[in-house]
């Protein structure tokens, strides 16, 4: 456990690094969701229940 000051401030600014880089992670993350959001039309026929049939389409 640090004693002084100064062994205190070092391990503040230790810690906001690791809370800086934390953060970093985190934004990448999200990023990674948000982009495997973006589910097109094909993508989405495979979620549909079809029972082993075609999904249902609409005409035009």
């Amino acid at each position: 456990m640090p004693e002084t000051n100064t062994e205190l401030a070092r391990e503040i600014k230790e810690l906001r690094e690791e809370i800086r880089q934390m953060k970093e992670l985190i934004d990448l993350l999200v990023a990674l969701v948000v982009e495997e959001d973006d589910i097109d039309d094909e993508d989405m026929s495979e979620l549909l229940l079809t029972k082993n049939t075609d999904p249902p389409r609409f005409n035009n």
